[in-house]
């Protein structure tokens, strides 16, 4: 069981205060990383037009990034909880440059690229467990859910600058300031996450007290539980990043629409996913309960897809981005915010994000890569809907599954 709770059994710990400074790098470090993960779908029409990829290759290059961080999730969590955060940053903006170089230097080469983004996937692999934990660490208990939240808005906050600096570019087809800024961040931001991180990252050895609570302290049911989130969250993440990866070529393709007009209608549903993970903290705070407005908005999700094939004018297609991307960053935030309502606010250490962060890069190998097949398969993209639409929906079967085992085992200690 984790360790007691009971007020007579120690002295109550000091209060502690919430470092926005370490919040704002959590949600900083994330962002770098959502934003060498998604510099690429702005400019994946671009790229496929000069060097001729093809369509697996291109999903591929998304996929590597998972292919990385479903192998080093994991590991990396436990590692972080027993040595530290410090170390893990200076390795991950080696990772990020180093791969950034590459592709600079041989875009053409298809398997020197796969090389390049398999570097970046590893950097984005330990940003994307540092952050939540830098994130929730800095906060007081009193403001853990507002800082999940902020938090849960890294992808679309990485994903809406990747936009911005690619919108002056993208009509002369020029993708290298994109990878040069991409440089530029990392260094930034990296230096100031290691300055918060030696202030506020949790650190427990196999001899010290403090920290999270190892996993195998608690229930098996709570283990099971942070499990099912993360297969949920794979789900989630398999057509999340369908969309954001196909999105822009779907738009070319199948609506005609100009490359610099694409970029405008991606940054829809990344604008409303960045500003309801932020109002889905509030929500949560306010006592919504997190299993059934998940379930909700996979739900929604899901129902968008279906209905894909008849979202033929611009009223009708800006409508389903507006309830997906609304849905979609309230699903995020009940995903990142699961662990904590789980196993206690003071237990989200590097080990349960790194189960819920293997979920999700396994979803973020199979969503890019899943939809060229389906194409194939249905000789067109009417396929897509349907296909994409039964996940999101198996997604929410299982957020309801997680309400159901939640309510039988009561609120965490």
């Amino acid at each position: 069981m984790p360790p007691s709770t009971d007020p007579s059994a120690a002295p109550p710990p000091a209060e502690q205060k919430t470092s926005w400074f370490g919040v704002a790098l959590g949600l900083g470090l994330g962002t770098l990383a959502a934003y060498h993960l998604f510099k690429l779908p702005p400019v994946l029409p671009v790229l496929l037009e000069l060097y001729d990829y093809g369509m697996f290759a291109a999903g591929g290059l998304m996929s590597i990034y998972a292919i990385v961080g479903l192998t080093a999730s994991a590991f990396l969590g436990a590692r972080l909880q027993r040595h530290g955060m410090p170390r893990f940053l200076i390795a991950a903006a080696a990772l990020l440059i180093a791969g950034s170089a590459i592709t600079l230097a041989a875009p053409a080469i298809v398997p020197a690229m796969f090389a390049a983004r398999g570097l970046e996937g590893l950097g984005f692999a330990i940003l994307a467990v540092c952050a939540p934990v830098l994130a929730t660490a800095s906060a007081a208990d009193r403001h853990k859910t507002i800082a999940i939240a902020l938090f849960a808005a890294w992808i679309p906050a990485g994903q809406l600058i990747a936009i911005g600096v690619a919108q002056p570019f993208i009509e002369q087809a020029a993708w290298r300031p994109i990878w040069w800024a991409g440089i530029a961040f990392t260094v930034i931001v990296i230096a100031l996450g290691w300055i918060a991180a030696g202030r506020h990252a949790p650190h427990r050895t196999a001899s010290a007290e403090g920290g999270p609570a190892p996993l195998r302290d608690f229930p098996r049911a709570d283990r099971w539980a942070l499990v099912l989130v993360a297969a949920t969250f794979m789900l989630w993440s398999t057509e999340i990043f369908a969309m954001l990866t196909w999105m822009p070529q779907f738009l070319v393709e199948v609506r005609r629409f100009a490359p610099e007009a694409t970029i405008i209608a991606y940054a829809v549903p990344s604008i409303l996913i960045f500003a309801f993970s932020i109002a889905g903290g509030f929500v949560l705070r306010a006592g919504v309960p997190l299993a059934p407005m998940l379930a909700l908005t996979l739900a929604l999700q899901g129902a968008v897809w279906l209905a894909l094939p008849h979202l033929n004018g611009i009223a009708a297609g800006l409508a389903g981005l507006i309830i997906f991307g609304t849905a979609a960053g309230l699903s995020a935030t009940c995903l990142f915010a699961a662990p904590a309502l789980i196993l206690g606010a003071a237990n989200t250490g590097g080990s349960a994000f790194g189960i819920v962060m293997t979920g999700r890069n396994l979803g973020v190998l199979v969503g890019p890569i899943l939809l060229p097949p389906v194409l194939i398969a249905f000789s067109g993209w009417q396929g897509v809907g349907p296909v994409f639409g039964g996940i999101s929906l198996a997604a929410a079967a299982g957020a309801l599954i997680l309400d159901w085992m939640l309510r039988r085992r009561g609120p965490a200690a």
